[in-house]
Formats: C-alpha cells, sequence, structure tokens
C-alpha cells in the first residue's frame, strides 16, 4: 500500500507508454513537478528522483515488451491442437517471472527512493499517494470514457 504512488506514477507512465514520446515526457514531467512540489525536494534530490522514477519506467517498459512477447507465444502454443508440454512449461514459467518482476517493481522503487527521501519525505509521499491516485483512476476514466465516445 505505501508503494502506492510509485505505483501510480508508473501507472500514468504506462497510460503515455503507447503515445508519441513527447506526450510520455510530458506526462512524466508533470509527474516529477507534483512529486517534487508534494515533498519540497531540493534541486539535487528531484534529480536523483528523477533518475529513480526514470530508471524504474524504463526497466517497466522493458518487462512490458517481455511479457507482450510472451503472451503471444503462450497463445501459440495453446492454439496447437497438442501442445508441446516441455516448452508450453518453459513459457510459463518465463511469464510468471517477468509479471513477478513487473509486481515488485514498485517496491523496488520505494527502497530506492526511501535511500534519498528524508523520513518527513517519506511521511509525505505516503500522504501524497491517496490524492494521486484518485487522478489517476479520473484520468483512466476519461481515457476511457473519450475511446468509447470515438467509436
Amino acid at each position: 500500500m505505501r508503494h502506492a504512488l510509485l505505483a501510480c506514477l508508473l501507472a500514468v507512465a504506462a497510460l503515455g507508454a503507447t503515445a508519441a514520446p513527447p506526450a510520455r515526457e510530458r506526462a512524466h514531467d508533470y509527474l516529477m513537478r507534483r512529486v517534487v512540489a508534494a515533498l519540497a525536494l531540493s534541486d539535487d534530490k528531484a534529480a536523483q528522483m528523477r533518475d529513480i522514477l526514470r530508471r524504474a519506467d524504463d526497466r517497466r517498459q522493458e518487462l512490458a515488451s517481455r511479457r507482450d512477447a510472451l503472451d503471444t507465444k503462450l497463445r501459440a502454443a495453446l492454439a496447437r491442437s497438442t501442445p508441446d508440454e516441455p516448452a508450453l512449461g518453459e513459457l510459463v514459467g518465463d511469464a510468471h517471472g517477468v509479471q513477478r518482476e513487473l509486481a515488485a517493481l514498485p517496491e523496488r522503487t520505494f527502497d530506492e527512493a526511501r535511500k534519498i527521501l528524508t523520513v518527513e519525505q517519506q511521511a509525505k509521499l505516503l500522504l501524497f499517494r491517496r490524492d494521486l491516485q484518485g487522478e489517476v483512476r479520473q484520468a483512466i476514466r476519461r481515457r476511457a470514457t473519450a475511446v468509447h465516445s470515438t467509436r
């Protein structure tokens, strides 16, 4: 739960992941400004936090790409009339490993951020998460509504 802010940051970054890179950059910059303001980060700490979140987002994108490729392979393997059990088992293990890494990413990111944040900033980060979670949910709803209304 305490990692929810970083999970939200990663989720919002994911929203922009399929958009043009400038849109993704704008979303990342907006979130960083919010984090910097909410935590009253110095320029040095803001730069460190930006690096932490950028690495996490890059890792998330890499893992999501691997997951998508494995999903395609799993679907193809299951579509065969007689699946190759050992090969399918290996794909299942690989896909589960990637999912596990994706799930652990917010916790690892928070642990890394804690190393540079004061206890007060950590507390502010924990309190800030609910506001950001609500904003992310609203953005997702607006995006879903916009997509449905154009169909």
